[in-house]
């Protein structure tokens, strides 16, 4: 099966079928995927199909079309590629070339490209290995939930009132979905999904910021602090 995820930040808000062959993407109701912001240009990209292949291109967007974070005018789409349009993301999933085998060659090298591989020092390599274990939590220290502390063991914890949210929030004017706190390979980021419902030691956050040992989220009517543990230890209470 071959579909789009719509994201915004972390957070899939609609999975679209590939059912035909061309989607058209932008802020005006008249395309196949609308997203209403801003940022994005009223005819901003297409996604269609081409000689067997998956192609997104461009459509002349005032703040461009993103593949991976690199700018693009046109590219082939291949399993779980992810474009970006402002804040948004389409991910482009197809299970079928997911199911075939890697290939054999490694990736090509541009002759004008430098690798430079270095032996890691002993003691840098025990202190790396030692971060990685380290695993993120995060403590209640104002305000009801459902727990007084979270650990952040999983690649994303959303923070809300609905059902799909890890940590629970309460209050009729709580937001579904806020926040979540995705956990990358260099640590904890704490992303806004509702615009101006999250705070960040006192300040609103607008997009997405790291998380450091200590910092204050304020979300609707609950505080937490963030800290670190070891993966094997006990939460702390």
């Amino acid at each position: 099966m071959v579909k789009l995820l719509l994201k915004f930040n972390a957070a899939v808000i609609k999975e679209i079928p590939f059912e035909k062959d061309e989607y058209t993407v932008g802020r005006k109701p008249e395309n196949d995927i609308v997203i209403d912001n801003p940022a994005v240009s009223g005819r901003h990209a297409r996604i269609f199909r081409q000689a067997g292949a998956y192609v997104v291109e461009d459509l002349n967007s005032t703040n461009g079309t993103f593949l991976h974070d690199r700018k693009i005018l046109k590219a082939n789409l291949h399993h779980k590629d992810e474009v970006g349009i402002a804040k948004h993301a389409l991910v482009f999933i197809n299970d079928e070339e997911a199911k075939s085998p890697p290939p054999a060659s490694l990736p090509a090298v541009s002759s004008d490209a430098t690798v430079v591989i270095s032996a890691m020092a002993p003691a840098a390599a025990k202190a790396e290995a030692k971060e990685k274990e380290l695993v993120g939590g995060l403590r209640v220290v104002t305000g009801e939930s459902s727990a007084g502390q979270f650990s952040l063991t999983g690649l994303t914890t959303y923070i809300g009132k609905s059902e799909q949210a890890n940590i629970k929030l309460k209050g009729f004017f709580a937001p579904d979905l806020a926040a979540c706190v995705a956990r990358k390979s260099d640590g904890y980021y704490l992303k806004v999904i509702k615009e101006r419902s999250v705070k960040l030691n006192g300040n609103v956050l607008e997009d997405q910021a790291k998380l450091q040992e200590g910092d204050l989220v304020e979300v609707a009517n609950l505080k937490l602090v963030f800290y670190h543990q070891d993966a094997e230890g006990p939460l702390s209470g």
